[in-house]
């Protein structure tokens, strides 16, 4: 074989060799990114938890699940889910009993009128013209008011009567009430209000037994979601109502 040959042969195979012993190539840089998106994530989580925001936890947490499986926020998350499904729970909660009232707030002239209402709850089968409500008011002119609107109803409270009132478990207690003459809607006034907006504050369940012709109607009432700051400042002092 000439030298130039063998020269040539002999090249070839080093560089063989040398390509065959050269280390394989890095992976794709995928997973990195994936593992830095998936700590972002888990910083909004974390906020979210750290808030109380069950929901929008559970919505990152289920997002990081989905995007990242396998990853350390992966692991993370699914060792809160309990603690999280919970949270949720309790805010869905929380949004529906804040959902059963509904507010208005009217400017006058001599200031605004702030409203707050909500339905009876064992009346859900009937059109809401014809469901119990109770009525909270604060008046600029009229002051702080509380009532009970009750269509179709005969109402038999007179000038002044004495009605029974329960707060979630415990025994009814007596509050003094009052029934307008010429209302449009058959009401009940609840004269101590001052009294029935503390009770507002911590109470769940509310029942008022309201004294009809021929006997007495228990109306129940699930206030626990009450925004008392939507309903305006406190009124100082009661006047005459219209």
């Amino acid at each position: 074989m000439p030298p130039t040959l063998k020269i040539s042969s002999g090249l070839a195979l080093c560089l063989a060799l040398a390509a065959c012993s050269e280390p394989p190539p890095p992976p794709p840089s995928g997973p990195t990114v994936n593992s830095a998106a998936a700590n972002e994530a888990i910083a909004l989580f974390d906020q979210a938890r750290a808030e109380g925001r069950g929901q929008l936890a559970r919505a990152y947490a289920q997002d990081i699940l989905a995007k990242y499986p396998g990853t350390e926020a992966a692991a993370k998350v699914q060792a809160a889910m309990a603690e999280v499904e919970t949270m949720a729970a309790a805010d869905r909660e929380r949004t529906r009993l804040a959902n059963l009232w509904v507010y208005h707030a009217v400017g006058e002239v001599k200031g605004t009128t702030y409203t707050a209402f909500m339905y009876e709850a064992e009346s859900t089968q009937k059109p809401r013209e014809e469901r119990p409500q109770l009525v909270l008011r604060r008046h600029p002119e009229w002051g702080q008011n509380v009532y009970i609107l009750l269509p179709g109803g005969r109402i038999a409270c007179g000038a002044r009567c004495n009605v029974n009132i329960k707060i979630d478990d415990a025994n009814p207690v007596r509050f003094e009430a009052s029934q307008p003459e010429g209302a449009p809607v058959p009401a009940m006034f609840i004269e101590e209000d001052r009294r029935f907006f503390e009770t507002l504050k911590t109470a769940r369940w509310i029942e008022i037994e309201v004294p009809i012709r021929g006997g007495k109607q228990n109306l129940r009432y699930e206030v626990g979601g009450i925004d008392l700051a939507r309903m305006g400042p406190e009124v100082s002092a009661r006047r005459p109502r219209g």
